[in-house]
């Protein structure tokens, strides 16, 4: 039995518990404090100058790069354009919208229904197997590419492959010459590719494509606009580009994403245009840098008059 003294003691030293120690602290407030929030970072927009370092980036990675000294490649002449593997009014539905975008971007088409194809677009059907199954290093669709470029292609992943046929030539516009062992080849066939300058004096060359051929999935087509898949052509032919790496997203919308994102744009965007534009507009020798900075300026000066329309349209 517990004694009633020694329960008002208890008693007493609970009491004495409960009671904060003194301190010379001010006494908090009892209001009770307030449920953390998400931090919101303000972030200022990029200026003129980094926005064009960072499209031009973005170009030199999509682009794909011209050896030493040599200028981006491009078409010379209009294009002839053929698209296999569809339905008859679907395949001239996308080669009549390829036209039209190489004639607004200035290279020009030929209206010919018997010129020789010089931008083929093929649609592969499930029976040829998935896309690492088109091509071989050996194949005969490739077998004019150059080692360099072969590798470039078999490497490129996703239901697309693409290349382009370049031929190096000089000042007079002949093949430029690759110097195999001791006697010198000239061809149209091939890209030839010089590994250094012969001297600081060299003719002035221009890099022209004399062909390109894009190979899509059929499966992977399904879904997509003809618009789209003929903008993605055009895109993939008329410069030579790859696909962008989608890690971290990409710094301008491009109808280049369009087997890589789940709403890839509906054509091509301004960006695009500013990329293939810009490179027909300059000169057949100007230097892959000068290329590179006149597509990221048109890029960005095009963002810069285009936004406060939208500004406006979302008012």
């Amino acid at each position: 039995m517990i004694h009633p003294m020694w329960t008002n003691a208890i008693t007493i030293a609970l009491a004495w518990a409960a009671v904060p120690p003194a301190t010379d602290e001010p006494t908090q407030s009892a209001d009770p404090a307030e449920a953390p929030g998400t931090t919101i970072i303000v972030t200022p927009p990029s200026t003129e100058s980094e926005r064009r370092k960072e499209l031009r980036e973005f170009t030199k990675q999509i682009v794909r790069p011209p050896r030493m000294r040599q200028p981006v490649a491009k078409f010379l002449y209009p294009v002839c354009v053929q698209v296999l593997g569809l339905d008859a009014p679907d395949a001239e539905a996308i080669a009549e919208r390829i036209r039209a975008n190489a004639r607004d971007l200035g290279i020009g088409a030929d209206n010919n229904p018997k010129c020789l194809p010089t931008v083929r677009v093929a649609f592969m059907a499930p029976a040829a197997g998935p896309p690492e199954r088109w091509l071989s290093y050996d194949s005969p669709s490739i077998a004019h590419l150059s080692g360099r470029q072969r590798e470039r292609v078999l490497a490129e992943t996703g239901p697309v492959r693409a290349w382009n046929r370049i031929v190096i030539r000089d000042a007079r516009g002949q093949p430029f010459p690759l110097f195999d062992k001791l006697r010198p080849v000239f061809s149209t066939d091939f890209a030839p590719e010089m590994d250094q300058p012969y001297s600081g004096s060299d003719p002035i060359i221009t890099a022209e494509i004399t062909g390109a051929a894009v190979l899509i999935s059929r499966d992977a087509a399904h879904g997509l606009t003809l618009a789209q898949l003929a903008d993605y052509a055009t895109v993939r032919t008329l410069i030579g580009t790859s696909a962008p790496s989608n890690e971290g997203g990409v710094p301008a919308p491009t109808i280049l994403t369009l087997f890589g994102e789940a709403e890839p744009p509906a054509e091509m965007t301004s960006f695009d245009r500013a990329l293939v534009a810009e490179l027909y507009n300059a000169s057949r020798n100007s230097s892959a840098r000068r290329v590179y900075n006149d597509i990221a300026r048109a890029a960005a000066e095009t963002e810069r008059t285009t936004r406060p329309q939208a500004d406006a349209l979302g008012q």
